[in-house]
């Protein structure tokens, strides 16, 4: 537990400072930053050389979050939470308080409640969603494990998380949209 208090404030002081990590999610490594920062965000598409337009989904720790970053929660929101019981992206409209970098043309945002102990502290700590996407160049397959994270990506984030990935999946997570009749669409 001590090691994962220590990464949490090693990597905390890194996103505060506007730094940008790789860590491991519930899901694969994850690139990440505070999901605020414009400038950091636009370092993680230099990084991976990826197209600004195409917004990065972010991490939070509970629903209680989207009340900061969603103008309207959606009121049959917690029942799909509910349900969901492997690690699910969902697209919700209207954001606020939040990048624009990651909001779509459709004024979406995409937000992803993680089950990982050490992401859900530092969400906690930092009391803002972290942005995450693939330690993978873009358009390149995503890593499986730690080994496989290109040296491009290593090279080019500030801090290192030094915790093995006890990922649920070796999968990217799944990402639904919920419309406002509370229909949902399985995007992946």
């Amino acid at each position: 537990m001590e090691k994962i208090i220590n990464e949490v404030e090693n990597a905390l002081s890194i996103l505060k400072s506007g730094g940008i990590i790789l860590y491991p999610t519930d899901t694969i490594w994850g690139i990440g930053c505070d999901a605020t920062n414009d400038d950091a965000i636009l370092r993680i598409n230099r990084l991976k050389d990826r197209d600004t337009s195409e917004p990065m989904l972010s991490l939070i720790n509970n629903s209680k979050m989207l009340d900061k970053y969603l103008h309207v929660k959606p009121a049959f929101i917690n029942n799909v939470l509910k349900e969901i019981s492997n690690p699910t992206t969902i697209i919700y409209s209207n954001p606020k308080n939040i990048s624009k970098l990651l909001i779509s043309k459709e004024n979406t945002v995409a937000f992803r409640i993680v089950k990982d102990n050490f992401c859900s502290r530092l969400i906690s700590r930092i009391q803002k969603p972290i942005v995450s996407t693939s330690a993978n160049m873009h358009d390149k397959k995503y890593p499986i494990n730690f080994k496989e994270i290109d040296e491009r990506i290593l090279k080019g984030v500030d801090y290192i998380v030094n915790l093995p990935n006890k990922s649920i999946s070796n999968l990217p997570s799944t990402i639904i949209k919920v419309n406002k009749k509370g229909e949902i669409t399985k995007l992946r």
